[in-house]
């Protein structure tokens, strides 16, 4: 009868046991310690890896109409294209020009984690024609415009990507797991190539009946399996 568990331990008894050396215990080390890291560097990157955008969402000419009997005229301000800002008006006396800037920061690396919206701002050009206590006076006339056209954001909104924490945390782990195993590579090639020339060396010393360990020619103490010089036994065989 077939027994599933007498198989396993036929298996087990004959298998070769994989050996893990110390640079495969680093290794290891490194890949759970990096679960731990990651994150805390893609919190880090929010502050160190900053990306800022600015974009006008619309353009504001504040002008005044001419009153009757030279007396100052009535303040207006309305919405222009960019392709208007420089064409001249007739008939009325232009007083500031006025973007609304909307500004954005974008965190996070190598995906953006954190996406923040300032709250949008007037930046005024004001002209030769309008004093600067005039100012407060185009700053209320424009953004009038801008609320009217649903363009005006008076809060920060700050968004927080999921996923893209995620991404990063995993891409994170990974280069850290990469650059341990490139700075590892090379001590591993170097501590192969010392193993394999220790061992040949030994080999051809035990060949030559001499002693694995010191080179003394042990051809008459062979029977007494232990080299007479350093003590070391005359029949070890180093592991590969």
């Amino acid at each position: 009868m077939w027994n599933p568990f007498a198989m396993l331990r036929e298996i087990r008894r004959n298998s070769r046991r994989v050996t893990r050396n110390r640079f495969d215990r680093v290794q290891g080390a490194g890949f759970v310690l990096f679960a731990f890291t990651a994150p805390f560097i893609v919190w880090r990157m929010e502050s160190l890896r900053v990306r800022g955008t600015s974009e006008t969402l619309m353009f504001v000419r504040v002008y005044e109409t001419p009153g009757e009997n030279g007396a100052r005229g009535r303040m207006q301000a309305t919405r222009i294209r960019e392709d208007e800002r420089t064409a001249s008006w007739h008939g009325v006396l232009p007083l500031a020009e006025v973007e609304l800037v909307q500004r954005s920061e974008w965190r996070g690396w190598p995906l953006v984690t954190s996406h923040t919206e300032f709250a949008s701002e007037m930046e005024v050009t004001r002209l030769a024609t309008c004093p600067a206590s005039r100012e407060p006076a185009v700053r209320n006339a424009a953004d009038a415009v801008c609320r009217g056209a649903g363009m005006r954001v008076d809060a920060d909104t700050v968004r927080s990507h999921a996923a893209a924490w995620v991404f990063s945390s995993g891409a994170w782990w990974v280069m850290q797991s990469l650059a341990l195993a490139a700075v590892l590579a090379p001590l591993r090639l170097g501590w192969f190539l010392f193993r394999r020339t220790r061992t040949a060396v030994r080999q051809g010393r035990i060949d030559r009946c001499h002693c694995p360990n010191c080179g003394y020619n042990a051809k008459h103490s062979i029977l007494r399996g232990r080299c007479p010089e350093c003590g070391s036994e005359l029949y070890e065989r180093p592991e590969f």
